[in-house]
């Protein structure tokens, strides 16, 4: 087979391509539907990232390590580094990840972005990054790939072997100078025969770990460190966050606005999706002030997102009001509507 092209879905979470690149396999197909509701419930955000400088984050927390790690159950994944690959001749790369494409595998590759045309970091600083190949055409040698362009949107675009094999032996180099650690490769492989239904229990684990700003999930296999806040506590570092950015805080780190409201945005939107699954599957009964609570939540959160990224534009200094008002809201409002959801599931 010249041309090979692994079965792939838009992903319904792009905040971060940890969740891009492994839900764009597994939404592909409909019996993981009740796994993907049964999670993405918590979110979790750096607490001291003015103490430290380094970039401050929020994200959807499933447990440790993170999604790339063998952490979805539809994912038969394996991993190496470049100590392992490094007497793969670098003109051999082309053909080892096509050939792992054929048998069925997609790939997750650790190279410096910078080399790729498509990226917004193209011909700037090296930019390690983590490339999905789904992929590839041997006649025309390409490779089908995702990831976020130049203009910061998440799309399927094609990347020459070339220009891959220009960010392998870049990457190679950054690894040998010792700038920045090796982030792995990953193989993953989708598992048709798992069978997971809605968990139910679960689901109750984590709603109340979010409203109680906790987490007890994988804490066997780690030590607590308390440097993330957790679930309805995520507001006030968020509010800190923002704070900082309207007084130009000389401690604030690497920012990204935007990215920390749109991952705010999918978590409402995940939220409010969720329980418009569970009524339409009889899980739980419809209530209005339940369904028509998380797509206000939803809306004013996307809206928030929007008004951002007019202000990163045309700057508009009320946006930080508008920012803490949400908040506020959000804080007070979400409470009374998952203790609801909780009730609703325990019945």
């Amino acid at each position: 087979m010249n041309a090979v092209q692994l079965p792939i879905q838009n992903p319904p979470l792009k905040g971060f391509l940890r969740w891009a690149y492994t839900l764009s396999i597994t939404s592909a197909h409909e019996k993981t539907i009740p796994w993907y509701y049964s999670n993405f419930i918590q979110l979790s955000c750096k607490k001291d990232f003015l103490e430290d400088g380094r970039q401050y984050y929020i994200d959807f927390f499933r447990g440790k390590p993170n999604e790339l790690n063998f952490n979805n159950p539809f994912l038969l994944t394996c991993s190496v580094n470049y100590t392992i690959l490094e007497n793969l001749a670098l003109d051999a790369w082309p053909q080892f990840f096509a050939d792992q494409i054929r048998s069925g595998y997609y790939c997750v590759v650790f190279l410096d972005e910078s080399k790729l045309s498509p990226a917004a970091s193209y011909q700037r600083e090296s930019f390690p990054h983590h490339l999905l190949l789904h992929g590839f055409d041997w006649e025309e040698q390409v490779f089908y790939a995702s990831m976020f362009d130049h203009t910061g949107v998440y799309r399927n675009l094609q990347i020459t072997f070339q220009e891959f094999q220009d960010a392998v032996q870049s990457m190679r180099q950054l690894l040998k100078g010792n700038p920045t650690a090796d982030h792995h490769t990953y193989f993953y492989k989708y598992e048709p025969h798992v069978y997971y239904s809605f968990d139910k229990m679960a689901a109750i684990d984590q709603l109340r770990d979010y409203l109680n700003g906790e987490t007890h999930l994988n804490r066997i296999n780690y030590n607590f460190d308390n440097r993330e806040a957790f679930g309805i506590n995520v507001y006030s570092y968020l509010q800190m966050y923002f704070d900082a950015v309207e007084s130009n805080d000389p401690r604030l780190g690497e920012r990204n606005d935007v990215r920390h409201l749109h991952v705010l945005w999918e978590h409402k939107r995940m939220m409010s999706e969720r329980i418009e699954y569970l009524v339409e599957e009889g899980m739980i009964p419809y209530d209005e002030e339940l369904v028509e609570g998380y797509k206000d939540i939803t809306k004013r959160a996307m809206k928030l997102r929007d008004q951002y990224i007019r202000h990163e534009i045309r700057e508009d200094k009320e946006v930080f009001e508008r920012i803490r008002l949400r908040f506020e809201q959000f804080r007070d409002e979400e409470p009374v509507l998952l203790k609801k959801l909780i009730r609703l599931l325990e019945n």
